[in-house]
């Protein structure tokens, strides 16, 4: 693109007239004026491509900007009445010669539009369009948009001086764009700010699970706008995993960053997935993501310290109250109880038979407390505190050792609407599932999935084993389908895609 006053040259010799090119130079001046004037961007676009058009003499003009996940984010156009606009229905999604100009970064100047290999026709009420002219709008290196003209007055192609001129606008309109990215990124750190916040608060009230890890991955999804978010916790064999969005799209562009503790170590990673058209991450957004992922973790590590302090003292009550019960309450009661025996004397009479009866009922209260003092000495563990916890453990206890990667997913208020004794029913179906996998069905990764959706708890495992085997004993199964018949439910098993197996077992949460 030449120089400023070779274009301002350039602008006044086509003119014609003086009064002609102060016109257009003041068209130019007002463009770039409106950059810093207009705090509204869709209006700074707007006036931007009404520049354009009026400067090139072209009957329309259009500006599209992507947003970084590669949806049009906005598309302001001119010369095209809107009711014209409305019966054409959908606006462009950027493929065709348009796509070109984004993906390209690089000017196209078209004598005939459809002409061109990329083209891919218009869509049905559409004007005719011939010349063509489209630039990139850049901020730095990365095309964020394009700006394009089509149609000029007297149906002349577009020169070289018109793609300087539109150039130079789009330069403006990358200014513009730069200005609202800063302004975006400043509330976007702000939005993973409070989110950080929130969920730090959450886990260490104890509001929230340090286990609840699609908490967390459904949290960085909400404020990264992102396609799709994965956790991982721990690395290679025995890894627990969970996703929100959409993490299996391809093409897609990835942003690892570590979750590292208090103590510098790192415990897993947060990975965040935009699709290919999306916008490159940036060092902005790597940052920003590092310091979520850093106050999270650091979080979940004192909630589950502190867990672990309030378990370890109320352990050490149990076995004071325990010493207490067994030292005194059951010795006072043996010492009551041979005293009445010593004075019992004729069983069959009367007073015999009542004082008898009383020696009986103070052993039976003695062999309920030593029952009270068995169960007081079993420490609580995690798993009565969240079914989540309890199979995260149960998960990586099975598969340890065992040379299999995983993938563990929880959705809904599993941990709300899910009782104790149905849990220990998904708890089983889980381990059955798992033994299956790790004996039979030579599988390298399993993924795990417990939801509940409506009134229904639906728990799906699936492998990429070798399938069910003819040979292998069914009893297993068959007890799995009985769970499910027995609480109102389904058991279904079959191969999954592209090949293993697929458990599907669904129970409705509560009892009709």
């Amino acid at each position: 693109m030449p120089d400023t006053s070779a274009l301002i040259a350039r602008i006044l010799e086509r003119a014609g007239s003086p009064e002609a090119g102060r016109a257009r130079l003041a068209l130019l001046l007002s463009a770039s004026q409106t950059v810093t004037r207009d705090l509204d961007l869709t209006s700074a676009l707007q006036h931007i491509v009404e520049v354009a058009r009026e400067l090139v003499g072209a009957r329309y003009g259009a500006l599209g900007v992507i947003s970084p996940d590669g949806r049009l984010e906005r598309f302001v156009h001119a010369g095209l009445p809107e009711e014209e606009a409305a019966r054409i229905g959908h606006l462009p999604t950027g493929r065709g010669v348009l796509g070109a100009v984004i993906t390209e970064g690089a000017s196209i100047r078209l004598d005939r539009l459809d002409d061109d290999p990329r083209s891919v026709g218009f869509p049905a009420h559409h004007p005719p369009m011939h010349a063509f002219l489209g630039v990139p709008v850049l901020v730095g290196d990365t095309a964020y948009g394009n700006l394009y003209l089509t149609e000029r007055e007297g149906g002349e192609p577009f020169d070289d001086l018109d793609q300087a001129i539109i150039g130079s606008l789009a330069s403006m309109a990358g200014t513009a764009l730069a200005n609202s990215r800063l302004y975006e990124q400043a509330r976007a750190e702000r939005r993973w700010l409070e989110a950080s916040e929130r969920l730090s608060r959450r886990l260490l009230s104890g509001a929230l699970s340090p286990d609840a890890l699609d908490e967390v991955a459904e949290t960085a999804l909400a404020v990264s706008e992102a396609a799709g978010v994965e956790v991982t916790l721990g690395a290679g064999p025995g890894a627990i995993s969970v996703r929100a969005g959409r993490c299996d799209e391809e093409p897609q562009r990835r942003m690892t960053v570590p979750l590292i503790g208090a103590d510098d170590t790192e415990a897993g990673t947060l990975t965040i997935v935009r699709g290919a058209a999306g916008h490159p991450f940036t060092e902005a957004d790597r940052e920003t993501a590092a310091r979520f992922a850093r106050s999270t973790t650091i979080a979940r590590e004192l909630s589950a310290s502190r867990l672990d302090e309030q378990r370890l003292a109320l352990a050490d009550e149990r076995d004071r109250i325990a010493r207490d019960l067994h030292d005194h309450v059951i010795q006072s009661l043996f010492a009551i109880g041979l005293s009445l025996q010593s004075v019992v004397g004729d069983p069959t009479t009367p007073t015999g038979a009542r004082l008898a009866a009383q020696v009986d009922a103070i052993d039976a209260t003695i062999r309920q407390i030593r029952q009270a003092i068995y169960r007081l000495s079993v420490p609580p563990s995690a798993d009565s505190y969240s079914l989540r916890a309890r199979i995260n453990t149960l998960v990586r206890q099975t598969l340890e050792g065992e040379g299999l990667d995983s993938r563990l997913e929880f959705s809904g208020p599993v941990d709300t609407l899910v009782d104790t004794s149905l849990g220990d029913e998904v708890a089983a179906v889980i381990r059955e599932a798992l033994s299956n996998a790790v004996r039979h069905a030579r599988a390298r990764f399993v993924a795990v999935s417990v939801a509940v959706r409506g009134a229904q708890v639906v728990l799906t495992v699936t492998d990429d084993g070798i399938g069910m085997p003819a040979a292998v004993r069914r009893s297993g199964l068959e007890n799995l389908r009985a769970r499910a018949v027995e609480l109102g439910g389904t058991f279904a098993v079959g191969a999954a895609a592209p090949r293993g197996t697929q458990l599907r077992w669904v129970v409705p949460w509560k009892a009709e």
